[in-house]
């Protein structure tokens, strides 16, 4: 009996206006994405393969002395990953460029990005097409699946025979999300094959199954809508009154929660401006120098001279060690409170499934704020890795004093070895992107949120319905 319903349902959903204009309007925005997605990604590639080689021509010049490796200022660029064709999680908004040698490193940045009047204009991934027009379109189907059937008198003779009331109500949820199944399917097809035509974009096996998983997301994410749709129909008297309820919930949790989002974080926790960050790394390292005039590090430790023996090397290479370290830690602890203040307002967004959807595969496909927060630990790892690289090279060489200090009397005293080093054994910064395993690991808390929705709503549906008056 079931599948006699659902195929009622399906049919009579592919031959109405509203599957048609869902249809055309998901597909063609699905293929405008695509194109648009192709020229851009084009470009993101052409300007990352140019900076990215420029740095590393930048290092392996520096490798016909240690100490110019050592002082040479390293910058990593952001990778364009195909993945933001699914979730573009704000990509051109989060610092892409990291800039630091082997002593100290600078505030992440954004460089070279475009237009800049731009980055506050949404992309149309397919985290956009679902939760702006999909999830527009199941509320449409679902919104009169149980009142308009009571207008229209075929409910109380659907309900006259023998079949229970939850599977004409699981029959009707099967069928919605095969109707809708169709416009989003066949939009991402038409997506894939505008952009897989691309020569410049290589979408890998782990990428194709974090894609698979990002299209299951978005089915999810969709359920909870269609079972929302259902609950307020098996509530409603009349399908215009519940098509009215439902939208302003549709324009609540779609539009006005992820909007005040970051109204939340900025009232909730504030971050310092670059220019108060820069007042309080000058006053930490003036604190060292005021350090270093106590004797602290040493007499003559705060003398500069070319003059090698009218110096202490040992307490000078502490002091610009010691500077170097309070900028980093006051650089690492500004962009951990930046991350808060993220954190503060995506956790008020969460009450939004569109938003717990987004989240979700931003964490997936590896985009947005977390791939940010990954980035920043692995620079950092890497410029660690590199010290202790060019600690053991200048170990090797009995000319060295082995004292590693970013100032430019290391040059004159030669405190850092001055020999050549291979280029192949030169570490080189390298993306680590997460495994699919990590991924989901990640996002289980927000899959779980989603399918708590979808069960505490169908729930809330099969209750409803089961004291619903067909007459």
């Amino acid at each position: 009996m079931i599948r006699l319903i659902v195929r009622k349902e399906v049919l009579e959903n592919l031959l109405s206006l509203r599957f048609v204009l869902s249809l055309l309007l998901v597909v063609a925005t699905f293929a405008v994405g695509g194109f648009a997605f192709v020229s851009k990604y084009e470009q993101q590639m052409q300007d990352y393969s140019v900076d990215s080689n420029k740095s590393l021509t930048g290092l392996r010049n520096g490798t016909g002395q240690l100490i110019r490796l050592a002082f040479y200022t390293q910058e990593v660029y952001r990778a364009p990953t195909p993945l933001t064709l699914c979730v573009e999680g704000s990509e051109k908004s989060i610092p892409n460029h990291y800039e630091f040698n082997s002593f100290s490193r600078a505030c992440p940045a954004i460089k070279g990005r475009g237009n800049a009047l731009l980055f506050g204009l949404c992309d149309v991934d397919w985290v956009f097409i679902v939760s702006m027009f999909l999830s527009f379109a199941a509320l449409v189907f679902a919104h009169d699946s149980l009142s308009g059937e009571k207008e229209a008198g075929t409910l109380a003779l659907l309900l006259a025979g023998s079949v229970p009331r939850f599977r004409i109500l699981l029959a009707k949820y099967i069928a919605i999300m095969l109707t809708l199944g169709i416009p989003l399917l066949a939009g991402i097809l038409v997506n894939l094959l505008i952009v897989t035509r691309s020569s410049a974009v290589a979408i890998h096996a782990h990428e194709w199954l974090k894609i698979l998983t990002v299209v299951l997301m978005s089915f999810l994410c969709l359920s909870v809508f269609v079972v929302l749709g259902m609950f307020v129909s098996s509530r409603a008297k009349r399908s215009v009154i519940s098509m009215v309820i439902l939208l302003f919930v549709w324009v609540g949790v779609v539009i006005v929660i992820p909007s005040s989002g970051r109204t939340v974080a900025q009232t909730f926790r504030t971050v310092p401006t670059q220019s108060q960050l820069q007042r309080q790394i000058n006053d930490a390292k003036a604190r060292v120098w005021e350090d270093a005039g106590a004797g602290k590090y040493g007499e003559r430790a705060g003398v500069g001279s070319n003059d090698i023996t009218q110096c202490n090397p040992e307490g000078r290479a502490r002091i610009r060690n010691d500077t170097a370290e309070q900028q980093n830690r006051l650089i690492d602890e500004h962009v951990s409170r930046m991350i808060e203040q993220v954190a503060v307002g995506r956790q008020f967004t969460r009450i939004s499934p569109v938003e717990i959807y987004r989240q979700a595969c931003e964490t997936i496909a590896g985009t947005g704020i977390q791939r940010f927060s990954q980035l920043c630990h692995q620079t950092a790892r890497y410029q660690a890795d590199f010290m202790e690289f060019l600690r053991s090279r200048d170990s090797e060489d009995p000319e060295s004093l082995h004292l590693l200090f970013d100032e430019g009397y290391a040059y004159t005293w030669k405190t850092i070895s001055r020999k050549s080093v291979d280029w192949d054994a030169v570490p080189k910064f390298q993306e680590q992107n997460l495994t699919l395993g990590q991924s989901i690991r990640l996002a289980v808390w927000d899959i779980g949120l989603l399918i708590l929705f979808n069960l505490a709503f169908f729930a809330a549906a099969f209750v409803s319905f089961s004291h619903y008056d067909p007459r």
